[in-house]
């Protein structure tokens, strides 16, 4: 990432979607993802409607993020010890099977609730097969390319999704949502079946350790490794941006507008991002350390201008511009993904998500502890402050561990069969 005499690869949308696998990873992710987040809108409004309670409805969304604390340490190692294509299938079959389940009318909150901590845990195997197996079937930088329109599809999805799961459940009702999600994840297996290749499994099979010891392995390689090491931290400076989202309703208050300003606000973000996935790429195909030092920064600076209260066109601007910057994760997560073993890459793959997850749920809550005793754009503004010192720091030592790795011979690097 940081060499300045490489000739740049130049990698094209058309480059990669040439690929067979690629296609057909990219088909099923979309199918599956349009789907999911439909359902969890649905699910998470049908709680509340039924029920009046926001306590209620709040369980019924933690239960959407929250398995990935135990799916990623513990289940993603499955990528790992078993064939990547058949777990990718068994869980999208095993998720088709329980929202099937889950759409039985009259089914106990209770039950629901089971249910879709059980869905949510089958995520993270599939998860780590998935991004493992794009990493085989996408070397070198078309994995960034690769994961970029993949992440794009993934926020659109997510855009979407969540804006018309309010609607879709007042017209059809919960049911109908979960066996249209059912159905998005029945077709994603079939796909996965048809289009990619089947493989071994990659752990070696006279040393396979038990989950916790998969963990365990993959946890010291990432400790041991500087890059790693550090690639792990940026999750902290990411979760910073989050206040936006968080604070949009109670901000667009501060600012005396309502409800509508508030989802404009809510919204910039995943907008800024969606824009970033698909200008970047294109003018920063080989990203170095100055570009990931000057894009980490912009991720995070403009929130700290909130100490002016913007107004709500300025407000939306900045977090935009914030959005779009975050783009810069996109190689960081594609280097660390091919730094690592192929034979512990799951399992990895699954404890970076689980950062990514862990920080972002702390992020949220204090965001929202915050708010109740100082303004909104007090917060917001703190919270663009701390991520900017945070990734000045993290950029100072990724260009160090980079010059270091430089100097390093090339007879050191052998036992990464990823890079």
């Amino acid at each position: 990432m940081s060499g300045a005499g490489r000739t740049v690869e130049r990698v094209t949308y058309a480059a990669i979607f040439a690929e067979r696998e690629f296609r057909a990873l990219f088909l099923s992710r979309s199918l599956s993802t349009i789907g999911d987040y439909l359902a969890r809108a649905a699910l998470t409004i049908a709680v509340f409607t039924e029920t009046g309670s926001e306590a209620l409805m709040g369980v019924t969304f933690a239960l959407t993020v929250l398995p990935d604390l135990i799916g990623g340490p513990l289940l993603a190692g499955l990528a790992d010890r078993l064939p990547r294509r058949a777990v990718m299938i068994t869980a999208d079959l095993g998720r088709a099977l329980l929202l099937l389940v889950m759409a039985i009318p009259g089914m106990p909150l209770i039950a629901l609730w089971a249910l879709l901590f059980a869905i949510r845990l089958v995520d993270a195997p599939f998860n780590s097969a998935y991004l493992s197996t794009m990493s085989v079937v996408l070397p070198g930088k078309k994995l960034v390319r690769g994961s970029a329109i993949t992440q794009l599809v993934n926020h659109l999805s997510y855009t979407i999704g969540y804006g018309l799961g309010g609607v879709v459940v007042a017209l059809t009702g919960l049911s109908p949502v979960l066996m249209f999600n059912s159905a998005t994840f029945l077709l994603s297996g079939i796909v996965i079946l048809l289009g990619v290749r089947a493989r071994p499994a990659t752990a070696d099979a006279d040393a396979r350790p038990t989950l916790l010891g998969s963990a365990r392995a993959a946890t010291r390689y990432i400790v041991g490794d500087p890059r790693l090491r550090l690639i792990m931290l940026f999750p902290f400076a990411i979760a910073t941006t989050l206040a936006t989202e968080t604070l949009a309703a109670p901000y667009a208050a501060q600012i005396d507008h309502g409800p509508a300003v508030a989802g404009l606000l809510m919204g910039a973000g995943p907008a800024g991002i969606v824009i970033g996935l698909w200008l970047l790429p294109m003018l920063i195909p080989d990203q170095r350390t100055r570009h990931l030092a000057v894009l980490s920064v912009i991720s995070c600076a403009p929130l700290a201008l909130f100490f002016t209260v913007p107004a709500a066109a300025m407000a939306c601007a900045l977090i935009v511009i914030s959005g779009i910057a975050l783009y810069y994760w996109i190689p960081l997560a594609a280097d660390f993904t091919q730094a690592i073993p192929d034979s512990m890459r799951g399992q990895a793959v699954g404890l970076l998500t689980t950062m990514m997850r862990v920080t972002q749920g702390f992020a949220i809550l204090i965001f929202g502890l915050a708010a109740q005793y100082v303004q909104s754009a007090t917060v917001i503004a703190f919270s663009g402050t701390i991520g900017t010192i945070m990734v000045i720091g993290l950029s100072l030592a990724w260009a160090s561990a980079n010059r270091s790795a430089q100097l390093t011979p090339a007879s050191d690097t052998g036992a990464k069969p990823g890079c």
